[in-house]
């Protein structure tokens, strides 16, 4: 294939040059391997407020700091003789973030902290997919792969002991076994849960798709590798085991989304390696069926295909018309979007919901369409333009109409070339970036770092043999080098800072909340404050603290100010769960305007505002505000 020439040519033409590459690849292997292959085997645990995601945020992104740190100080060392390239995708890529990281000048952010944290995360995949596509090497993704497979397994056999209840292990007590009773703790206890340490349904779905989808991959892979080597067949054994267990965590998932975005990929995977491969591949593909029919009539006589048959009847024949209960959600972001088509910020969606919801309760008033509360649109193209406005919106859509395009092009390319074909990896990538793509319609993978890291693996490896040709060498003078060096190198520092101050943060936070002593509770969230990755979240539990501290010491005072930081934390950071306290505390203290305020994001007709005898705070008798369920009642005639 005439890209796969032009990439070796490149490669001779750059020794010859004295160039040297961004980061050593060994270095790069090891730590994609683990930026990769171990977040979704990680959660936070007990000792933390955050029981799942800041140790795996820390997992996945400080391997991408640390990269990032030696290729700022091989740019600092060796100046222009640094060989770095930049593809169209990656500058619109950059463009994006740019616009994202000025949106604060033309909007008014509810929550730095999350502005904050969405930015830190995803330039860090910004930087990822452009050290991937200098220095990664395609025989690295084979152990990525092999390695993410056991993963998956992994988080199988947790789920298998969360749907009974099984999960601490008790059952190994007074056994042989029970010294692996102390290894409980690293399985997420949520019992009857079938998601393993992925904690949320849908991305546990997704997390095994990739995993199936690579096994298969990794089957077709060693087939057709091309340089003669006989593989021992416990390696082709095994790998079909992995893909037999992590096809029955998929099915037990009973995540729509992710069966779907399965088959699309596999689609895709099976075009591609036909284009390539030939009839040869057809055989190959025949066995992975044939495990694959297997697994899912296991599930069939054990396991939940119940529960997933359900859903799928209750989707798609009996309530076709909620999109999977999702309809109400993209009715809200519709409405968010038509109030603010320049965005509302990065990370800011969750923030705006319950006033877009108010502002849609407006103009429908169908059955369909309950009062709910999410964080997420259930849609990452829908959220992208609630969140970016409609000019961060359409620069997603160009990326992804711009790499389809590179890639069709590429393959027809292929097609008529005499030279060869598409690389088993760029293959993979298309398969990936088409399977999370479409799970994009459904969940939220982008905003998942464990998960887009894996889709920026997918498009570096397409876009540096798609758009070979199509890239920049950058070739700037020493100094500018040396300075771009330095700045990687500080922004990779800072980002590790931020990591570690979340841990810290989250720690002091859980013994905040873990004491019984007021005292060391307000010192505790004092403290917490100072940390950003916690500050919101130690203001409302300061909040929270003077309310329960007031109330028992009859503090007037003291309630009041903990009602005050509760309602200015609500208004930065709107939530169900404050705004129903927040309700009870201002009917308590007969805070009218705030009672009339929360009651407006509440459905019209199913609650009225009405005066009836009762006692304030103080205990004084009053004709006061409250909040009934039900439309108001008819007036009698006279």
């Amino acid at each position: 294939m005439k890209n796969l020439k032009n990439i070796k040519l490149k490669n001779e033409a750059t020794k010859s040059e004295g160039k040297v590459p961004l980061i050593p690849g060994n270095i790069l292997l090891l730590l994609w391997c683990v930026a990769l292959a171990l977040p979704n085997l990680v959660y936070s645990g007990v000792r933390f407020a955050d029981t799942l995601h800041i140790l795996k945020w820390t997992v996945a992104g400080a391997p991408v700091a640390l990269a990032l740190i030696v290729a700022g100080l091989r740019l600092v060392w060796y100046g222009r003789r640094i060989d770095i390239r930049i593809d169209v995708f990656g500058v619109l890529w950059a463009l994006l973030l740019v616009y994202c990281a000025l949106q604060p000048l033309w909007l008014d952010i509810s929550s730095m902290t999350g502005f904050v944290h969405e930015m830190i995360c995803f330039a860090a995949v910004w930087a990822f997919y452009v050290l991937t596509a200098n220095s990664f090497s395609d025989r690295g993704l084979r152990l990525i792969l092999w390695l993410a497979n056991i993963n998956g397994a992994i988080n199988v056999l947790f789920a298998e002991l969360q749907i009974r209840s099984m999960n601490d292990l008790a059952f190994l007590k007074g056994t042989a076994f029970e010294f692996l009773r102390p290894w409980s703790t690293l399985i997420l206890p949520t019992p009857d849960n079938y998601i393993g340490n992925t904690a949320q349904q849908n991305m546990f779905g997704l997390w095994m798709a990739i995993c199936v989808m690579s096994s298969i991959y990794l089957f077709i892979a060693y087939a057709f590798s091309g340089d003669g080597k006989k593989r021992p067949r416990w390696i082709t054994v095994l790998n079909l085991v992995l893909m037999a267990v992590n096809s029955w965590g998929l099915w037990n998932s009973t995540s729509r989304s992710a069966l779907l975005s399965l088959f699309a990929g596999l689609f895709v995977l099976a075009l591609v390696t036909a284009m390539r491969y030939g009839r040869a591949y057809i055989k190959r593909l025949s066995v992975v069926l044939v495990i694959f029919v297997a697994v899912v009539a296991g599930i069939s006589l054990y396991g939940r295909a119940g529960d997933l048959l359900f859903k799928l009847k209750d989707d798609l024949i009996q309530n076709a018309g909620t999109i999977g209960n999702r309809i109400g959600i993209w009715t809200t972001s519709a409405a968010m979007f038509k109030e603010h088509p320049m965005g509302v910020g990065v990370g800011q969606y969750k923030w705006h919901y319950l006033e877009a919801q108010r502002e849609a309760f407006k103009t429908i008033n169908e059955p369909w369409y309950q009062w709910q509360y999410t964080h997420w649109a259930h849609n990452e193209y829908l959220q992208w333009f609630c969140e970016a406005g409609w000019a961060g919106g359409i620069l997603l859509v160009m990326m992804h109409v711009f790499w389809l395009w590179a890639v069709v092009r590429g393959l027809w390319r292929s097609l008529r070339s005499e030279e060869g074909g598409v690389s088993p990896a760029a293959i993979w990538g298309c398969a990936l970036v088409v399977l999370v793509s479409f799970d994009a319609f459904w969940t939220r993978p982008f905003h998942r770092i464990e998960n887009i890291l894996w889709m920026a693996l997918a498009f570096a490896l397409t876009n540096r043999e798609f758009l070979a040709g199509r890239d920049w060498r950058i070739n700037a003078s020493d100094l500018f080098s040396r300075l771009c060096g330095a700045a990687a190198v500080c922004a990779a520092l800072a980002g590790l800072v931020y990591l570690w101050s979340g841990i810290e943060g989250n720690l002091l936070l859980r013994q905040a909340l873990s004491t019984e002593n007021a005292q060391l509770q307000l010192y505790y969230l004092e403290q917490a404050k100072k940390y950003p990755v916690v500050q919101e979240d130690a203001q409302k539990n300061l909040g929270l603290h003077y309310l329960q501290v007031g109330d028992q010491l009859h503090d007037m005072e003291t309630m009041g100010k903990g009602f005050n930081i509760l309602w200015q934390h609500f208004q930065r950071e709107p939530h169900s769960e404050d705004m129903s306290k927040l309700l009870h505390w201002a009917q308590r203290f007969q805070v009218e305007n705030v009672i009339q305020e929360l009651a407006s994001y509440l459905k019209p007709g199913t609650y009225h505002l009405a005066r009836r005898p009762g006692t304030d705070a103080q205990g004084n008798t009053v004709n006061a505000l409250v909040v009934l369920n039900g439309p108001a009642p008819e007036p009698k005639s006279e």
